[in-house]
């Protein structure tokens, strides 16, 4: 049984053709943590992509003017779907995103009828930039970046999408496909064009295509201009504005709204209220990134080159693991003791087959809570069972939930060893997992890179009474010694 799990397995061509495009080989299984960052657009030398970035932020500021102009015109033009085929974000199985609803939109409106009243007639930076509307309390998050571009530069993304297969896949992986691309502004509605696109059909879904994304406009976990950004380089800022009066004024009312001794939410309220009284330091902020544009594409490509080797090679290296040396899609379902023998399966392969190698790079661990919890979900690729991952139940989102029926649920939590909250985890957080979703069992799986984690996480399960419980299974994936030198 092939596994399929990347774009390039799927349709059998050689990752080298996607790497010569420029495009992104996605997993087709669990979105990539991946997102289009909009200044990539602003920052490159392509008058292709200067155009899609001006495509975006005019649409913005012609929602702005349908805001501020007619505040009785409902809140559908303000929302988008997330175009969940281009197998980027934050699901960790499957590719359903929420989109932005009906609570972004009433956000988006009151913001362009309150403190971005003025967004698009900025002077102070050379464009306009969308990223604005995210750094301050707007209610406008990092998802209305991804979205919202998406979107807008959509009807460029299929046509290279379509370029891609017409020219690389079999006339059998191509199907036409009529998609909702392009804008009128005049009648307010969003029209159809039909493309030949990459066909997707695995029997568990429903048919679909599969859009591709070329690598130079992607970047993970935070966007080049983003509220973490702005707010660590707030007092940098104002302390180099060359108008001296306004940075006298910015640096002593942000001071008087500080307490004695502020923690971090009192200089984020300090910030929220100096922003709020000198907008303008907004624009300084953006303006200094624009002046260092050169370093977003090396950054973007860091962290691109750094999903790559600490998940996608570990995830297919894997899931080859899975089907050549298990038979979890042979047997009759049953949660617990089908995720006990995954979890033992998954410290059989990395105490014992080396598997403790894809979890380093360069002599260093990589592998996060995230990044072992996606490698989890796929042990269950195939499976009968219903695995959720981060269902959330009233209690905050458990790790993953595995059902069969009302009555048949287990419960997995993943750990890291070297976590400082460890212990008041084991203590409490499954429990009350358990009790929110009704379910019958629990297993806690810990991951240990170092000898001291493991003699730590043990004597913590002795203070518990807990040293020998079958249901929880610690891994060891500290380096090990070669046979020869042992």
């Amino acid at each position: 049984m092939n596994p399929q799990l990347l774009f390039n397995e799927y349709f059998e061509i050689d990752q080298g053709i996607l790497d010569q495009y420029g495009a992104l080989n996605i997993c087709l299984e669990a979105d990539l943590p991946l997102f289009i960052d909009p200044f990539l657009l602003f920052s490159s030398d392509d008058p292709v992509y200067q155009e899609l970035h001006e495509k975006i932020v005019n649409h913005l500021i012609y929602l702005r003017k349908v805001a501020v102009d007619d505040p009785n015109i409902g809140l559908t033009p303000f929302q988008f779907p997330e175009i969940r085929q281009n197998w980027l974000g934050l699901c960790k199985w499957g590719n359903q995103g929420k989109g932005l609803g009906r609570i972004f939109a009433k956000n988006l409106v009151a913001s362009f009828n309150g403190f971005y009243r003025n967004f698009g007639n900025e002077t102070i930076t050379d464009k306009s930039h969308i990223e604005k509307l995210t750094l301050v309390g707007s209610g406008i998050g990092r998802d209305f970046i991804s979205d919202f571009t998406t979107n807008l530069i959509f009807e460029y993304l299929l046509e290279y999408t379509e370029t891609f297969a017409k020219k690389f896949l079999l006339p059998e992986q191509r199907k036409t496909f009529t998609v909702r691309c392009t804008f009128n502004e005049k009648l307010m509605v969003w029209g159809t064009k039909s493309f030949e696109l990459p066909y997707f059909y695995k029997k568990d879904r429903e048919e679909d295509f599969i859009l591709l994304t070329p690598v130079d406009l992607l970047t993970k976990d935070e966007a080049f201009i983003c509220h973490s950004d702005f707010t660590s380089q707030f007092r940098a800022i104002a302390n180099s504005l060359e108008n001296e009066a306004l940075r006298d004024a910015i640096n002593h009312y942000f001071r008087a709204k500080l307490p004695i001794t502020p923690r971090k939410a009192d200089i984020e309220y300090a910030i929220n209220l100096t922003v709020q009284k000198y907008p303008e330091i907004l624009d300084y902020y953006i303006k200094k990134k624009e002046l260092e544009k050169d370093k977003a594409a090396a950054l973007s490509t860091e962290k691109l080159k750094q999903l790559r080797d600490e998940l996608l090679t570990t995830l297919t290296e894997f899931c080859k693991h899975i089907f050549e040396n298990s038979d979890f899609y042979n047997i009759a379902p049953s949660t617990y003791s089908e995720a006990l023998k995954r979890a033992h399966f998954l410290k059989e392969v990395i105490e014992n087959n080396d598997g403790y190698r894809i979890f380093y790079k360069n002599g260093k661990p990589i592998a996060s809570e995230d990044t072992i919890q996606r490698i989890f979900r796929l042990t269950w690729f195939a499976s009968p069972l219903d695995v959720n991952s981060e269902v959330n139940n009233g209690r905050g989102p458990a790790d993953y939930k595995v059902s069969f029926g009302n009555r048949d649920s287990t419960i997995i939590e993943f750990k890291l060893g070297s976590s400082t909250s460890l212990k008041r985890n084991l203590k409490n957080q499954t429990e009350i997992y358990k009790k929110a979703s009704k379910s019958i069992s629990d297993i806690k799986v810990i991951l240990c890179y170092k000898r001291p984690e493991i003699l730590k996480v043990n004597r913590i399960l002795k203070e518990m009474k807990q040293e020998n419980a079958e249901n929880i299974v610690i891994i060891d994936a500290s380096m090990k010694v070669s046979a020869s030198k042992a």
